[in-house]
């Protein structure tokens, strides 16, 4: 049985594999993030580890609201972690930059002491959307039972909101204005979002603390991206192998990553900068150009790659016909609706996204991709077509992801397959109405408000989606070529 990754057997590691470019003894806590999970610990983790290099106190206190095991497994190996890169040119790389791990049930007051000491200077999240507990409209939600046991007791807080409002809430009764609030999640104006909740919660509280903390204390938008598989038996395999040491719990992730965040904050931060951070004051042009480049071709992809019997997305980027039609949807209808002129190089960011489908080493599933159809399409895709319509431009290329979302509907029915969704029983029920009339579905399926609201009355939109179904509804791996050059 082979050692374990530890500060001792830091020096017994291959040439090859990265380790920490500081004195990691010799630095102390700078951040608390709340959600140490695989995506921040192969992310804004990483990026931290780098920055050490060029100085500051900035190792990590993970605090994690439930779960103990990620506390336990890093325990025992003086808290370091190996983080696998997947690409042609993979490698290794140690990181050392959390100083603990700890629980909410386990440690509060160690928790609460790390949040309000004087050396932390920044306090960040991963605790995906629901963490944040908010309404429809981005209100706190003040029936949430979690927000309900906050608010009647403040000093033992169980949601991300009311600890981050009981630790801001020492430092206002200490005057301590040289913090920052980062949310890491990926959802639009998420800075902004925390911002409220937080305000929110505080002003049902003390109103003087509500006024105080949107006045001294900023909450900065991010974007966030890298695909991180979840570790499982062949990484920690891997890991060993490259390592020469066993590590309890390694991670993966795609060789691309980005995170940009809004230059706005209430007390210093690391250099980030200088391992690929971008500062800008225009989080929301990233945001959108991930939505429309990233997801809406992801999406374009999962739908056409579906009717082609393809399982991943290099699988369907390495088809011919749908790498071409990919690109000529970029070219010709996503990137001229957007307006990122002095703000990002959108046509380098288009090649950097296609290069990353054509990563071999990522089994990246069209089916997860496809999930939630109803929900991603008018974010993805209908806005860029609205955009698009309103502005006279060509909208015709992506009518075909909705037309490929439609048959894709009708073949989870006909397969018998569960269609993830929260409109599933609605769509279902459609598919079930009009089975054997494709375009009877496609026309009962634009009709739906929820989804297409003012788009469901364009006649042209729904006359082209119409189209589209009937000569994708022949589609295959021999007549694709032929198929999607007709799509124009």
């Amino acid at each position: 049985m082979s050692a374990s990754l530890s500060k001792q057997s830091l020096t017994q590691l291959s040439a090859s594999v990265k380790v920490p470019q500081y004195p990691r003894d010799e630095r102390s806590r700078g951040i608390v993030h709340i959600g140490p999970g695989a995506f921040h610990r192969a992310h804004q983790a990483v990026y931290t580890d780098m920055a050490m290099k060029f100085g500051g106190n900035w190792r990590i206190t993970g605090v994690s609201m439930r779960s103990a095991t990620l506390k336990q497994k890093l325990r025992e190996q003086d808290n370091l972690y190996s983080l696998v890169v997947l690409d042609n040119d993979p490698y290794v790389q140690v990181v050392g930059a959390f100083d603990s791990l700890l629980v909410l049930n386990e440690d509060r007051d160690a928790i609460m002491a790390a949040l309000t000491d004087a050396g932390t200077h920044i306090i960040s999240l991963t605790i995906t959307e629901k963490g944040y507990c908010l309404t429809s409209n981005g209100d706190l939600d003040t029936s949430h039972s979690d927000i309900m046991h906050d608010l009647a007791n403040p000093e033992t807080p169980v949601s991300a909101i009311g600890l981050i409002v009981s630790a801001l809430k020492h430092r206002f009764e200490q005057q301590q204005t040289d913090i920052t609030v980062i949310s890491c999640d990926n959802l639009a104006d998420n800075g902004k979002k925390l911002h409220k909740a937080v305000v929110q919660f505080a002003q049902k509280l003390q109103p003087a603390l509500a006024e105080w903390i949107s006045a001294n204390i900023r909450f900065p938008c991010t974007m966030v991206d890298s695909i991180t598989p979840a570790t499982d038996e062949a990484l920690v395999e891997l890991a060993e192998q490259k390592l020469g040491v066993s590590d309890n719990w390694p991670i993966q992730r795609e060789a691309f990553t980005q995170w940009v965040i809004e230059d706005s904050f209430s007390g210093p931060r690391p250099q980030w900068e200088k391992v690929g951070v971008t500062f800008t004051d225009d989080v929301a042009t990233f945001e959108n150009a991930k939505l429309r480049i990233l997801n809406g071709t992801h999406s374009t992809l999962a739908y056409l790659g579906t009717l082609l019997d393809k399982e991943t997305v290099f699988e369907a980027i390495s088809d011919d016909a749908l790498e071409q039609f990919i690109g000529e949807l970029l070219q010709s209808e996503i990137l001229p609706s957007i307006n990122a002129e002095g703000v990002m190089d959108l046509t380098a960011y288009a090649d950097a996204i296609l290069n990353r489908y054509k990563n071999r080493h990522i089994r990246h599933k069209l089916s997860q991709i496809a999930w939630d159809g109803s929900q991603k399409l008018p974010f993805r895709i209908l806005n860029t077509t609205r955009d698009n319509l309103t502005q006279g431009n060509n909208a015709t290329l992506l009518c075909v992801p909705i037309a490929a979302w439609i048959l894709f509907i009708a073949k989870r029915f006909n397969d018998q397959e569960e269609l993830v969704d929260p409109l599933a029983e609605t769509l279902l029920a459609l598919a079930e109405q009009y089975h054997g009339d494709i375009q009877g579905l496609a026309s009962a399926v634009l009709n739906l408000p929820q989804v297409f609201a003012e788009l469901s009355a364009n006649k042209w939109f729904k006359d082209t989606v119409q189209s589209h179904v009937a000569r994708l509804a022949e589609v295959n791996a021999d007549n694709a070529a032929q198929v999607l050059t007709t799509l124009k």
